[in-house]
């Protein structure tokens, strides 16, 4: 059955539906990307021939997965891509993470479906109704289309990435974990990007102990809230990949700490 038929089949008439699908979840290294595809009658009436063309990201070429993605975007009534950072996911883990993803490109949509069809066995509770479809990618058209929409973006983050962290090979694999990948972090060390949470990314770590010790001076040195959010940007995220988890889970629950002193002295001002 082609997806676009299953669709109609399982969508009351007169109704809007989106399909949430992400991807990345798999990857040593960059965001994890969900996205929403929304869909509806007359959509379906004018774009039949595009949407029929719809199959799960993963059994097309990037060209024409690429393709895809911008008509899609040119067509759906409404879409919402959205990502989690690798700090984010080592924070959260990656489930958790995926399904913040998704919720975010949900809550972005200019228009609202009345159902949503979910890939996978775990629901992002978005507040819609939702229906789960394991393998839904393959299924549903309109999964199908944020798949396409989700591997599209995440492939064209991967490939700027490239030009910020040069010899990676992110454009290649796209921060999976290939051969290619595991001798490009033996040869540079693990970067900003990486997801240290991964065992493979964590056992390739050096990780530096001085870096860690100066990254908690700087931290108690921080004067203000604002001084601590730049913090984050200027200090943390630079020295990540040299980072063990647990050093940054100390971190973290100090710069809690440090927000709360400021939080409270500014309610006392």
């Amino acid at each position: 059955m082609n997806p676009l038929d299953w669709d109609l089949g399982n969508v009351p008439p007169g109704v809007a539906w989106g399909g949430v699908d992400e991807a990345g979840r798999g990857a040593w290294a960059g965001p994890v990307v969900a996205a929403c595809a929304v869909l509806d009658a007359d959509t379906v009436r004018r774009w039949g021939h595009v949407l029929r063309g719809v199959r799960d990201s993963k059994q097309l070429t990037p060209e024409k997965r690429e393709v895809l993605a911008a008509e899609l975007k040119a067509i759906l009534p409404a879409y919402g891509i959205a990502e989690v950072e690798p700090m984010a996911i080592d924070r959260e883990n990656i489930l958790e993470a995926t399904l913040m993803a998704m919720r975010q490109s949900v809550k972005d949509l200019s228009l609202r479906p009345r159902l949503l069809f979910i890939d996978g066995n775990r629901g992002p509770k978005t507040g819609l109704p939702e229906r789960l479809v394991v393998d839904g990618d393959a299924i549903s058209c309109a999964i199908g289309a944020a798949s396409i929409l989700a591997k599209a973006h995440r492939d064209a983050f991967m490939i700027a990435l490239e030009e910020a962290y040069p010899g990676y090979g992110f454009g290649q694999h796209k921060g999976y974990g290939t051969a290619l990948h595991r001798a490009r972090i033996v040869a540079l060390g693990v970067s900003p990007v990486h997801r240290i949470s991964y065992a493979p990314v964590a056992a390739l770590q050096r990780v530096d102990e001085e870096l860690r010790d100066a990254l908690h001076h700087s931290l108690d040195h921080c004067a203000s809230v604002a001084e601590l959010q730049a913090w984050v940007g200027t200090d943390l995220r630079p020295a990540y990949g040299r980072l063990k988890l647990v050093w940054v889970e100390t971190l973290r629950r100090r710069y809690a700490d440090r927000l709360a002193q400021f939080a409270n002295r500014e309610g006392l001002e």
